[in-house]
C-alpha cells in the first residue's frame, strides 16, 4: 500500500515537472521572440507536447520527482542541471533531424536556463516547506534502531537534523551504546523482543546498523518487517565497497564477484580529468587579476618569494611540487621544531590556531582558502585534481598506518571532504583519514560537484585557518 501511494505521488510530481517545463518553454520563447508561440502553428504544438512527455520521463530518470527527507539542495541542483542538459540536447537533436531551423538552438538554451531555474526554485520552496513542517513535528516517521557502537553517528545525525522528520522510538543495543548515548534516546536491552516491539508500538521503519552484521538476526528482522508492512533499512561498512565498485568478472565461464576499493569507471574518471583541466584553465584565465593582486599584496607586505613550494606525495606515492601563495615568514620550516609542543592536531599533521609564523596577509588568505589558488596550476600539470584527498608531505606518509596508505590510491585534490567540514580543525587525524577513504569508496561526479559547491560556501564564510 505504501509503495502504491508513493508511486502515485511520484508520478504526480513528475507530471508537475513536465507542466513547469511546458510553461518555461512559453516564457523562454516570449523572452526570445517577443511573443507566446503556443498554438501559433502545428510545429509549436508538437514541440510543446514533446517537452511535456520528455520532461516527464527525464523527471523520473533523474529522480527529481522523488521526495528525500535527507537530500541536500546541492544534489537536487545537480539532478535538475543534468536533466536540463539531456533534455535540451534531445530537443536540439530533434530540431536538426526534422529541419526546424527557424526555431534555432539559441531559444532552446533560453528554455534550458528558464526551465532549470523554475524547477530548482520551486523545488527548493517545496522542500523548504516540508523541512519546516518536520521541524515542527509534522510528517514524521517513527524509527526503531537495532545496532552497536557504529550506530552512534547515525543516531546523532537523526537528532541533529530535525528536518529529516525521524523520531527515534528506541535503540536496541549493548552496554557501551547505553553509556555513550543513554541520555539522548530511549534505550532497550540487546535481548529485547524486537518482533513484539514492532507489533505493539507505532513503528514505520526499522534500521539495522551493526559493524558486524549477523545474518540470522537480519533475516528474522526482515521477515518480521515484511509481515507487518514496516520498512527495513540496513547500514553496513560493507556497502562502501559495493558502491560502484562491484562487477562480475569471468574466468572462462566461471563468474567471480569482483570488488575494487578504488573508482574503476574509466569514462567517468576521464570526464573528471577533462573537467579538472577545463575548469582550472578557466579559473586561471578569469581570475588572473586576482592572482596578480594577491601576488602584489604578498610582495609588498613581507620579504620573501610570492609562492611557497613543497614536496608532496601524490597518487600511489608519486612525488611532486605543490604550489601555494606564501602565507608564512621565509624561515617557517626552521621555526616549526620550536613550536611542535603547541601542535593541536594528533597524528603526523602539524597545526596551531595562532601560528606566529603566519604573516598579516597570510591570515586572510588562509581564512578564505585563497592561498590554495596556485594549485590550479598543479591541476593543469596533471599532478592534482580539483577534488580529492589533500596531498601529504613525505614525512607524514612515513608515519601512516598501513590502512591509511589507501588514501594515496586516488589523485590528490585542492579541496576534499575534510576541507568543507564545519569543525575541520577539531577532527582527529584518524577521522580525517577515514573521511578520505569514504570519499574514495563513494566517489562520483555528483559527489565532486557537491564538494565544490560546499567549498565555495566555506570560502565565502571565511572560516578556514
Amino acid at each position: 500500500m505504501l509503495k502504491e501511494k508513493e508511486r502515485v505521488v511520484y508520478n504526480f510530481l513528475a507530471i508537475l515537472d513536465s507542466i513547469i517545463a511546458w510553461l518555461a518553454l512559453d516564457v523562454a520563447f516570449y523572452l526570445y521572440f517577443g511573443q507566446f508561440t503556443f498554438l501559433s502553428n502545428k510545429d509549436s504544438i508538437i514541440l510543446h507536447l514533446v517537452v511535456l512527455g520528455l520532461w516527464f520521463l527525464l523527471s523520473k530518470a533523474f529522480r527529481t520527482n522523488e521526495i528525500y527527507r535527507s537530500r541536500p539542495f546541492s544534489i537536487l541542483l545537480f539532478n535538475v542541471i543534468g536533466m536540463t542538459i539531456v533534455g535540451v540536447g534531445a530537443l536540439a537533436l530533434a530540431v536538426f533531424m526534422f529541419n526546424l531551423h527557424y526555431i534555432g538552438v539559441t531559444p532552446l538554451i533560453y528554455f534550458g536556463a528558464v526551465s532549470a531555474t523554475f524547477l530548482f526554485v520551486l523545488k527548493v520552496v517545496f522542500f523548504s516547506y516540508l523541512k519546516s513542517a518536520r521541524r515542527r513535528g509534522l510528517n514524521y516517521r517513527n524509527i526503531l534502531i537495532v545496532g552497536d557502537e557504529s550506530a552512534i553517528t547515525f543516531v546523532k545525525q537523526v537528532l541533529k537534523y530535525k528536518e529529516w522528520g525521524y523520531r527515534i522510538i528506541g535503540v536496541v543495543g549493548n552496554e557501551e551504546l547505553h553509556e555513550r548515548i543513554g541520555d539522548l534516546v530511549p534505550l532497550l536491552p540487546e535481548d529485547a523482543d524486537v518482533d513484539k516491539l514492532i507489533e505493539d508500538k507505532t513503528i514505520d521503519e526499522v534500521i539495522y546498523c551493526r559493524e558486524k552484521a549477523k545474518m540470522e538476526e537480519i533475516m528474522a528482522l526482515l521477515t518480521s518487517c515484511n509481515e507487518l508492512g514496516v520498512v527495513f533499512r540496513m547500514s553496513s561498512p560493507f556497502f562502501n565497497m559495493l558502491t560502484n565498485k562491484t562487477h562480475l568478472h569471468y574466468f572462462d565461464t566461471t563468474p567471480v564477484l569482483t570488488i575494487s576499493n578504488t573508482p574503476v569507471d574509466y569514462l567517468l574518471l576521464k570526464l573528471k580529468s577533462v573537467f579538472d583541466f577545463v575548469s582550472s584553465f578557466l579559473v586561471i584565465t578569469i581570475f588572473s587579476p586576482l592572482f596578480i593582486g594577491i601576488a602584489i599584496g604578498i610582495k609588498l607586505s613581507s620579504k620573501g618569494p610570492i609562492f611557497f613550494k613543497q614536496k608532496r606525495v601524490g597518487m600511489r606515492g608519486r612525488k611532486f611540487w605543490v604550489y601555494k601563495y606564501r602565507t608564512m615568514v621565509t624561515n617557517a620550516e626552521d621555526l616549526k621544531a620550536s613550536l611542535m609542543e603547541q601542535n593541536e592536531m594528533d597524528g603526523p599533521v602539524f597545526k596551531i590556531e595562532k601560528d606566529p609564523r603566519i604573516t598579516g596577509i597570510g591570515h586572510f588568505l588562509r581564512k578564505t582558502s585563497l592561498d590554495e589558488l596556485p594549485q590550479f596550476f598543479n591541476v593543469l600539470l596533471g599532478d592534482m585534481s580539483i577534488v580529492g584527498p589533500r596531498p601529504p608531505v613525505p614525512a607524514e606518509v612515513r608515519e601512516y598506518e598501513r590502512w591509511q596508505l589507501r588514501r594515496l590510491s586516488m589523485k590528490p585534490g585542492i579541496t576534499c571532504v575534510w576541507q568543507i567540514s564545519p569543525s575541520r580543525n577539531d577532527v582527529s587525524f584518524e577521522e580525517w583519514m577515514r573521511m578520505d577513504l569514504e570519499y574514495i569508496d563513494n566517489w562520483s561526479l555528483r559527489l565532486d560537484f557537491v564538494i565544490i559547491l560546499k567549498t565555495i560556501r566555506t570560502m565565502l564564510r571565511a572560516d578556514g585557518r
